[in-house]
């Protein structure tokens, strides 16, 4: 970048998404434990049965964990529920967890879900990026420890899934 004449160096970090692997499992449950306040408390056990079943996209930058979601595909009907999701505190603003969404959308699209679910602690900030995302309030719950709003994504609809 060039500024008033002068060359300036700009760190451009190069973030991939992929499936998370057993690889990703040590340094995502790093990552998962030190957000523990908002998400919760997440077992290795959760990190590794979404690596063997493919329910879980991880932010690479190099081999670095820097952020994850979580989900599930229920076989009742046609929910996806985002279980978790998390970026590193210093990677937050850079649309990491807008990439990490918008993956999870594609690959439900692709299977034909009608929507995705989740549950967030009402008083956390994580409730705007989800209304953001296009995401819509459909309820308010009491939770274990706090009020918990459900936010629910209608996803588009193939015209050979209408019936």
């Amino acid at each position: 970048m060039v500024l008033s004449g002068q060359l300036v160096a700009q760190k451009v970090s190069m973030i991939t998404l992929r499936h998370i692997q057993d690889i990703d499992i040590q340094t995502a449950k790093l990552l998962a434990d030190a957000s523990r306040e908002a998400i919760g408390f997440i077992t290795r056990q959760k990190f590794e049965e979404a690596a063997k079943q493919q329910r879980g996209f991880v932010a690479l930058e190099n081999t670095q964990v820097v952020g994850f979601v979580l989900y599930r595909h229920r076989k009742l009907d046609q929910q996806t529920t985002l279980s978790e999701i998390c970026v590193h505190k210093d990677y937050r603003g850079q649309h990491i967890g807008e990439r990490l969404v918008n993956a999870l959308v594609q690959e439900c699209t692709k299977k034909s879900r009608q929507f995705i679910q989740l549950k967030c602690p009402a008083d956390l900030p994580a409730n705007v990026f989800y209304k953001q995302l296009g995401f819509e309030l459909s309820a308010t719950e009491k939770g274990k420890k706090r009020s918990l709003n459900v936010w629910r994504f209608a996803l588009p609809q193939h015209e050979n899934d209408k019936v």
